[in-house]
């Protein structure tokens, strides 16, 4: 007993508990709202789906951050990323269609979104890309071409399925990554050149009607309130109906009398909001910010370029997903199915969440062995 107690105190040595508290008081606000948003219907529903998903995301977590160093993190990174890449092909060809896109891998009984891996994956390969580079003090579109070539996969794998809400985000974390390294200005004048030309493009060429008429309900929710501009007057319907206090736990009458679309998933901060109230939003926001701050924190100590780039990623993650679904929710924002992380219905989007806190523990030890 004494063996293992020795054993259990030196795996764990170093892990970030107050992180943890934060993370896991934030799935207990998702479950409470997951419980509310099925009408108290325990068992079987996305309750309990939600929170097996959350056991088995926690023993993701500890994979990553317990059983694992950095160093062997940094060296399963291009197996994972070829293994996840495969998946997003094998999805394009044969993958599950739902709701008119291709997301869905079936592994047996278990179905999985591979593009929600892919947002973890690419945390891990930028950060490694960078170990290939030495020497360099300023880089430049030439010398980010590797780092350039592995975001564009995985991004158009997803963008094709079609899924642009999760392409972007795998773009965005890798750019936030490699936003923290010197670039020169003339770069980034033709990236945001490029980005802005490939913006017309693809408005002319690329998006598809359904993916245009979220953007111009976003610019006017009232210029199709019974069709494309229903999800957000809705949801911000709901919103404003919580008041300072909300209306209380099942009272709320978007969610409950099912005028709430996706009131699991994109729309879970609207449920929250209308039966909790400013009050209940300013926790879940005080959360967050304390989430972010502890991540940069993490990032900030970190021993090593691969483990602060990792952290970087994992910080981008969050701060991507809880800023686009927020916006989302309260009408500033087209409609593009973010999920809002650890809070959002979502077993892929659950289990690569707590994967990614697990690269922060893993982070956190290597800084706490190398201190000793």
């Amino acid at each position: 007993m004494l063996l293992f107690w020795q054993l259990f105190k030196e795996r764990f040595r170093g892990t970030p508990w107050s992180l943890l508290i934060t993370v896991y008081l934030l799935v207990a606000i998702g479950l409470f709202n997951m419980y509310s948003a099925s009408g108290g219907e325990m068992a079987p529903g996305r309750f309990n789906d939600q929170a097996q998903w959350a056991l088995l995301g926690t023993v993701a977590m500890i994979f990553w951050g317990v059983l694992l160093d950095t160093r062997s993190i940094e060296r399963l990174s291009i197996f994972a990323y070829i293994v996840v890449c495969a998946m997003l092909l094998a999805v394009d060809i044969t993958g599950h269609i739902a709701k008119g896109s291709q997301r869905w891998l079936a592994l047996g009984p278990v179905r999985i979104q591979p593009s929600e891996l892919t947002k973890f994956v690419i945390i891990l390969i930028v950060a490694r890309s960078f170990a290939f580079v030495k020497g360099v003090h300023e880089f430049t579109l030439l010398t980010l071409w590797r780092q350039i070539l592995i975001i564009l996969v995985p991004f158009l794998l997803v963008l094709v399925q079609p899924d642009l809400g999760t392409s972007g985000l795998v773009l965005l974390i890798g750019c936030f990554q490699i936003a923290f390294v010197r670039v020169n200005w003339t770069s980034i004048a033709i990236v945001a050149f490029s980005g802005l030309s490939l913006s017309v493009i693809a408005w002319n060429f690329v998006l598809y009607d359904y993916q245009k008429l979220r953007v111009l309900n976003f610019l006017n929710p009232m210029r199709d309130p019974k069709g494309a501009g229903y999800h957000s007057i809705q949801s911000m319907i709901a919103v404003g109906s919580g008041g300072v206090w909300g209306r209380g736990f099942q009272q709320g009458t978007q969610s409950q009398l099912s005028f709430l679309p996706e009131r699991h998933t994109d729309f879970a901060f609207s449920v929250w909001a209308e039966e909790q109230g400013f009050v209940g939003c300013l926790v879940v926001f005080g959360l967050y910010i304390l989430l972010l701050l502890q991540i940069f924190q993490i990032a900030e100590k970190a021993r090593d370029s691969f483990s602060a780039l990792v952290a970087l990623g994992v910080a981008g993650f969050f701060l991507f997903h809880f800023f686009i679904n927020v916006a989302m929710v309260l009408g500033f924002f087209p409609v593009v199915g973010v999920p809002l992380s650890l809070v959002s219905y979502g077993g892929s989007h659950m289990l690569t969440v707590l994967s990614c806190v697990g690269l922060l523990i893993a982070v956190e030890r290597r800084r706490a062995a190398s201190a000793t």
